[in-house]
């Protein structure tokens, strides 16, 4: 069955890459030094580009949910088998023997006693790139899908039901905690199954797609995601000092966002956007290759690295790091990813 091209996936799979590259570039923002010149910088960049893998797991629930109207489930788990769970195990095979003697920061764990035993127990606890934590989760959800799949059909409602449950158990209940010093996110407190696993992102990539939400409820999702961002933007600059703004959840920002770019891309031509179609097969490959071309630029041209901590800290603390590295590592990967992917020898290892 020939499918519709959702040009706006595209351009979000795009944007969500371009976010994942800057939340790795100003980890600035995770050392807590507020002393560095340009610590808000970071925090605002952080900020900003958070939703970047939200973005990917709203595009997957978009474009999988219904995968019945196409296929069998059978079908469904060989592709995500050759589309991710292979090269999830041999990128963490390779990373595991690159992390013996090298680091790639953020990303890699030391591994300095390397076995096979060590190497189970590393891919299990996700101690071999924690960069890959997007994998366990991704993976997870597939498992989900055939059970959640059914309700595409009449039961929007009950889609939406569990997203809200998400909303509130996973976001509401930190946000309470955390306002009130009351850990109310405890083992005793029991939380439904379907609030957990990034399903209900998973969900709401769905319900965007087949445009649940009326227009004007659309705008009002768009306008309290902006006003999420906004409030976390003015916590930055008080290095998240205002107790009722911190830690809030950037679920809804998230949703903004992403109903921002699709309405964004539904009033441009398929001719203005159709490089992203191209573009956006990248964003995986990039995704799972980028801290090799981080650890190369941070030795050989920014002249320091993660090992040298002190000297990294300063490296970080620079815009021009912050902000060429992403941009410089995109436009290296990129063609190397789309060539990779053409060559049916290394294809199979490129998600």
């Amino acid at each position: 069955m020939k499918t519709k091209r959702l040009y706006y996936i595209d351009v979000l799979n795009c944007v969500g890459i371009i976010f994942v590259l800057f939340l790795h570039s100003t980890q600035l923002a995770h050392t807590g030094n507020t002393n560095l010149s340009h610590y808000r910088l970071a925090l605002v960049i952080q900020s900003i580009c958070y939703p970047a893998v939200y973005i990917f797991l709203m595009n997957s629930g978009a474009t999988l949910l219904d995968y019945r109207k196409k296929y069998s489930t059978t079908i469904f788990f060989k592709k995500r088998v050759y589309r991710v769970l292979i090269p999830f195990l041999a990128w963490s095979l390779i990373y595991y023997f690159y992390s013996i003697s090298h680091i790639a920061y953020p990303g890699t764990t030391i591994q300095s006693h390397p076995s096979f035993i060590n190497f189970i127990k590393a891919f299990v606890n996700n101690d071999i790139n924690a960069l890959f934590w997007f994998f366990y989760t991704i993976l997870a959800l597939y498992l989900i899908v055939p059970i959640v799949s059914p309700l595409v059909e009449k039961h929007l409602n009950t889609l939406f039901y569990i997203v809200v449950m998400f909303f509130l158990c996973s976001n509401g209940l930190q946000f309470i905690s955390n306002l009130t010093g009351i850990n109310f996110r405890t083992s005793f407190i029991s939380q439904p199954l379907i609030s957990s696993s990034y399903l209900g992102f998973f969900i709401v990539g769905y319900l965007i797609k087949v445009n649940y939400f009326n227009n004007r409820q659309q705008i009002i999702l768009i306008i309290i995601g902006m006003t999420s961002l906004i409030l976390n933007l003015v916590n930055d600059l008080f290095y998240g000092k205002i107790q009722l703004f911190n830690n809030m959840d950037p679920f809804l920002y998230s949703v903004g966002i992403y109903l921002l770019i699709k309405k964004i891309v539904a009033k441009l031509s398929n001719d203005k956007i159709k490089i992203f179609t191209t573009l956006s097969g990248a964003s995986l490959g990039i995704y799972v290759l980028h801290p090799f071309i981080y650890e190369v630029m941070d030795k050989y041209v920014y002249g320091t690295t993660a090992d040298n901590w002190q000297s990294f800290l300063q490296l970080m603390n620079s815009p021009i790091y912050m902000f060429s590295l992403p941009i410089v590592t995109y436009f290296i990967l990129t063609p190397i990813i789309l060539l990779l992917k053409r060559i049916k020898l290394t294809r199979v290892f490129i998600p």
